[in-house]
């Protein structure tokens, strides 16, 4: 006897107790997963440019996680670095987090290097990446004489700060001899280079006291320029002009910046009015969460930045006698 074929009906009914059967799937408890063996995986770790402050212990950090508990071993430069060898090292219990003591009076720079962390068990291991430790330093000032600089009123001025290099580079800014802030506009301001850019002189311009200052932020240490004078001559009648750009100071300009970090433009103008300043972006529109226009529009910075943000930008500076961009 032939069986019967199964109704459509009943048929549909099966294929949704199929599909429902799948669906109430118990997921595994999360409790049974911590018991069972994992491999390493880095959980904390020191920053890949990392410059230590030369008066406090070195700390490099590493931390993972894994079943059974991973050990750590290092590498420094490429080759193995026996901690049990420097008694002023040591590796943080459960952990591979090193600290070296300097207080004892040795120099952080004899610690300066590549350094790399493993975290291993039967499993497998996990790589740090590569930590370089690098000491602060804030190289002195070279004294300099300056003669007093002479402009005539309504043009364009720049003050240079050029600070040593140090590490990390330091912070710049501009004050007078009692420790004031030098007030700053969309006419006086300073740039990213630290250099402080007069759009045109006004006779209120006039002091002996234009001061660079650099702080260093690891030593906390602050050191300043020579005092620059500037004496603004009257000069009757005063050219208006059309702006001219002092940064960018050439035709183009181009940056290169990594994926999730900061982009920074400039465009500072030379003009009698002083120019307005804004920007566009060539090939789309400009990201307008992560970007924000500082320094009287002369800045313009986005952060975070990714591959949609490539691309030309225009700086547009403008005056009622003309424009440039």
């Amino acid at each position: 006897m032939m069986d019967r074929p199964i109704d459509g009906r009943l048929a549909l009914l099966l294929l949704l107790l199929g599909h429902m059967i799948t669906a109430l799937e118990v997921p595994l408890d999360p409790k049974l997963l911590e018991g069972l063996p994992q491999p390493p995986t880095i959980t904390h770790q020191s920053p890949k440019e990392y410059i230590v402050d030369p008066r406090e212990n070195i700390v490099i950090h590493c931390e993972a996680k894994g079943k059974p508990h991973p050990s750590f071993s290092w590498t420094r430069n490429g080759t193995h670095f026996d901690i049990d060898k420097d008694p002023k090292v040591t590796m943080k219990p459960h952990s591979g987090t090193l600290v070296i003591d300097i207080s004892g009076g040795e120099k952080a720079d004899a610690y300066e290097g590549v350094y790399q962390c493993t975290a291993h068990n039967q499993l497998g291991s996990a790589l740090s990446n590569h930590i370089v430790i690098r000491q602060s330093r804030s190289p002195l000032w070279s004294k300099e004489r300056f003669s007093p600089i002479v402009a005539q009123e309504g043009q364009s001025l720049i003050l240079h700060c050029r600070p040593p290099a140090g590490l990390p580079p330091p912070i710049v800014f501009w004050m007078d001899n009692n420790f004031q802030r030098l007030p700053q506009s969309r006419r006086v301001s300073q740039g990213l280079n630290g250099d402080l850019y007069f759009s045109n002189v006004l006779m209120e311009d006039s002091r002996n006291n234009y001061i660079c200052y650099a702080r260093f932020p690891h030593t906390q240490t602050i050191q300043q320029k020579q005092p620059i004078t500037v004496h603004v001559i009257d000069h009757k009648p005063v050219d208006e002009r059309a702006p001219v750009f002092l940064v960018p100071s050439g035709s183009l300009s181009s940056q290169m910046v990594l994926r999730g970090e900061v982009l920074e433009l400039e465009c500072i103008a030379d003009g009698l009015p002083t120019p307005t300043v804004s920007w566009t972006k060539l090939s789309g529109e400009i990201p307008g969460r992560r970007a924000s226009l500082m320094n009287f529009n002369k800045t313009l910075r986005i952060s975070d930045v990714s591959e949609a943000d490539a691309g030309e930008y225009r700086c547009t500076a403008r005056n009622r006698l003309g424009s440039v961009h």
